[in-house]
This record gives structure tokens, sequence and C-alpha cells, in this order.
């Protein structure tokens, strides 16, 4: 039964290579993905591009620089693939196999460790590799699937570090985390997660210590040299120039709602600025409120040419032409840093009521936005890189619209809220002191994943269904095993019954 019985004295390589079961199911699960992929690529045949992030990251590909807008992992992923081919399909098939053969590992390492029934982890299965977001992110020029491949690995290891530690998957797991964090700075809770996983894994000292070590000295290196990157190009410390924008723009979500800070009672640091957020947000308070362009959280306060943030800039380095676009972003990124956080300390209500509450929501029922819609257009840099003869692109209908993930959003509140409430009734049943030491210290760990993944989304920029994949898959597969035991655990408990009233049964 799930979560009852111990792990097998078995090797995880040869327990999926001899089992019968196993083989037909890796087969069968290997003909689907590629069908697929197949019919996928036969009705979007070019990849899709997110408005901004894809031109900055084949930009960040070409010029290759030490540092970029955002993490450089991806930028190198991109250069390795490059260097195989340059064609587009075959980009989107390496992302798009190497999250299908994440998923895989997480699942039949779930299935090792935690024992669900036949038929139960033949559906998971089926949902989890046939799932239609899979493709569309893959299909993206963008780091998502990446990231999430790797969070998969990263997720899996962390089991296996639980219930058989060596030195060897210490040191494999510290590499992903590392990647991790390279790719996205989603990644940068993960490390609250391993990091305890490590000290409280059975094995001696001494591995532990070299686990711990390489991790954080990955980690620590990664985050001087990048920092070192920032100093050298702008003159200022910090690890992430996209992290001082997205602060900022996080903020004026609150204080757009309101009473507006006289300039003068400001720190003197941003009196220039809070004069023209201002005279911002006097030009839209008077619009409808369905009507404005923040009443949707999300880019406007980062991107738009209108916004503050944006305004602010161009009239700070207007006269400075000796440095690009991007070094004038960069350098300003720790300022509106400190200003950021100088909003919410001032107006945390409106910040709570107005962005958080609001990206709360976004969690629950994460929008689809960008992810609607394919866009199949190209510019030079989209042409350069991959090497097309022309920057026209042919599709096999002009429906821009993605309709097959509209029902997703739903779907993930629906998981969310079953996971959770299957959690709370296995708790109250007293499920947790029938689970063996091994699935209760993988469950804790998962619902730990869960709350720190729920946390940093909410806090650290406007939730869309693109970045909740590695969340969706994670909590499917633990709400497929806790319904499947609280299934089993009502039969018991009904043929008890039957049994109590007629003994003769």
């Amino acid at each position: 039964m799930v979560f009852r019985q111990s792990i097998l004295n078995e090797s995880f390589w040869s327990w999926l290579i001899q089992e019968k079961e196993n083989r037909r199911l890796v087969w069968l699960a290997a003909i689907c993905i590629i069908i697929q992929l197949i019919v996928f690529k036969f009705y979007y045949p070019f990849p899709n591009f997110l408005n901004l992030d894809s031109k900055d990251y084949l930009e960040a590909a070409i010029s290759n620089p030490s540092i970029a807008m955002r993490p450089m992992g991806y930028p190198k992923f991109l250069r390795m693939v490059s260097s195989i081919s340059n064609s587009s399909l075959f980009l989107v098939c390496c992302q798009y196999l190497l999250l299908e053969l994440g998923i895989l590992y997480f699942l039949f390492s779930v299935k090792f460790l935690l024992f669900p029934a036949k038929w139960t982890f033949r559906i998971i299965l089926a949902i989890s590799i046939l799932n239609p977001l899979i493709p569309h992110i893959s299909n993206f020029v963008s780091s998502d699937c990446l990231f999430i491949a790797l969070s998969l690995v990263w997720v899996t290891q962390l089991f296996w570090i639980l219930t058989r530690p060596t030195l060897r998957l210490f040191i494999w797991h510290a590499l992903v985390l590392f990647l991790c964090f390279y790719t996205r700075f989603n990644g940068l809770w993960y490390p609250l997660i391993s990091l305890p996983v490590f000290l409280i894994a059975h094995i001696t000292l001494r591995p532990k210590l070299i686990g711990i070590g390489t991790l954080l000295v990955l980690l620590v290196t990664n985050m001087g040299v990048t920092e070192y990157a920032y100093f050298k190009e702008t003159g200022r410390w910090q690890f992430s120039a996209f992290g001082g924008w997205q602060l900022a723009s996080n903020a004026l979500y609150g204080y757009a709602y309101s009473e507006s800070d006289i300039p003068t009672q400001v720190p003197k640091q941003f009196r220039q600025l809070q004069t023209v957020v201002n005279a911002h947000m006097d030009s839209i308070r008077h619009i409808f409120i369905y009507f404005r362009p923040d009443y949707d959280i999300g880019g406007y306060y980062l991107w738009n040419t209108k916004s503050p943030l944006s305004v602010y800039l161009h009239n700070y380095w207007r006269r400075d032409t000796s440095n690009s676009i991007l070094n004038h972003w960069e350098s300003l990124a720790p300022f509106y840093s400190s200003y950021g956080l100088y909003l919410i300390r001032t107006h945390p209500g409106p910040y709570i009521r107005f962005f958080i509450w609001p990206n709360l929501i976004n969690f629950y029922v994460p929008p689809v936005s960008s992810m609607g819609n394919y866009d199949f257009t190209s510019d030079s840099i989209v042409t350069k890189w991959f090497h097309w003869p022309s920057q026209k692109s042919h599709i096999r209908y002009r429906n821009a619209k993605i309709s097959i993930l509209n029902p997703l959003p739903t779907i993930s509140a629906i998981v969310n809220f079953v996971f959770f409430v299957s959690f709370l009734i296995y708790g109250l049943l007293g499920g947790f002191s029938l689970t063996s030491f091994t699935s209760r210290r993988i469950l804790v760990c998962t619902t730990f994943i869960w709350i720190c993944n729920l946390c940093f989304s909410v806090l650290a920029a406007p939730v869309e269904l693109r970045y909740q994949l590695f969340s969706l898959v994670l909590t499917s597969v633990f709400l497929g095993l806790f319904l499947s035991l609280l299934w089993e655990e009502s039969k018991s408990r009904q043929k008890l019954i039957q049994v109590t009233n007629n003994p003769t049964l």
C-alpha cells in the first residue's frame, strides 16, 4: 500500500529495467511522448516567442556577455544546442525531451519509493506525460522548460537523499541546484530545502560536509562572480538587476491605490523619483478602475514606456550617451530595490491588498497570459540565430489563440484545493502515524516545497501559468497518491463495518 511499505533493497535502475511492468510502461510512455511531439509540431511548426524574454535570451546567446538582464544559464544552453544544430525544431525537441525525461525520472522514483497501486500509477503517468502544457512550454524560446526539467531532477534527488544518501548523490545534487540557480531566479529558495535535507540525511558526517561544502562553493562563487561583473559594468554591487526593478514594480501596484506621499517628506534620495511617480498616479487615478493600465498585476510598471520607472530612467540618463540602455537599466536597479522596499514599508496595507492578495489568487488560478497566444512572428535576431532565409513564418492555420490551455487554470485551482484538503484529511485520520519513516520524510519535504513555492511565487513577481508547471506536476502526483490511499482506506473501513455487522461474512 502507498506510503506504508519500506523501500526495496535492489537498485533503482535494475528494478526499472528488470521488472516487466516498468519496461512496458517506459516503452508505452516513450511512444506516447514521440507521437505527441509529432502531432504538436505538425500544428505548431515554428517555436513560440515571448514578447521580451525570447529576444533578450537570443541577444545574450549571440553576444555571450558575463552578465545579462536575466540569468545566463539558458543563453549558455542555447549556445550548447546550436553547436550541434541551429534548427529551431532541434531546439524544441531537446527542450521537450529533457522535460519529459525529468517527469519520467520523477514518476518512476516515486513508484519505487512510495509503492502506489498499479492503476493509480498508470493514470498518474498518463496524465503527467500527456499534459498539453508540456509541448507548449517546450515550444517557447524561454528558460521555463529547462528550469522545470532541472527542478524535477532536483526534487527527485531530494527524495533519494532522504532514502539512500551517498556522497556521489550529494555532489550531483549540488551541481543540479547550481544549474537551477544559474537558469532562473525562481531557484533562489531551493537551497532552503536542500541544506536541511543534507543535514538530516542518514549518512556519516564526512560526506555531508563535502556535499554542503560543494553546494555552498558553487552558489557563493556564482553570486560573487555575478556581483563583481555588475560592479565592473555599473559601479554598483548587486546580484540581480532584474530583481531591483521587479521589487519596485510590485510595490507600485500597492502605492497606486494609496494617498500620495509629499516628495519633500520622503528620503532625499527618492524625491525626484517620487515626483515622477506622483505625477503618473495623478494621471491614472480618475480612470475607471477596469480601464486602468495597472488594473491587472503584470508587467505594466516593469516594461511599459509610460510607467514612472521607465520615465525616470529616461530622464535620469538623458544626457549620457556613453553607455548602453542596458547599462543604464542595470545601474538603476539597486536604487529601485531600495525604493521598492521603502514603499512596501510605508504602505504595507495597500501592498498586501493590491499586490499580494491578487497574486495569491493568481497562484490559486494561474492566468494563461502569454502562453495563450502562438507568436510565430520573428525578427532579425531570430532569423540570424536559427538561420532562417526570411522573417516570414508559415503555419497550419491563422488562429493565434491556444485554446487548449484555457481549462488549465481551473484544473490547477481544483488540484491545489483538493491536494490541500486531502492532505488535511489524511493527517486528521491518523495517516502519518501509519506511514513508513521514509514516506513520512518525503511527504514533509513535499509539503515544505509546496509552501516555499507558494510564498516565493506570490512575493517575487506576478504569477502566470507557465511558472507553475513544476508545482502542478508535483501536486498532481501526490494528489493522486492521497486520493488512492483515501479510497483504499474507505473500502477497508466499509468492509470492516460489514464484517462487524454480519460476522458470518
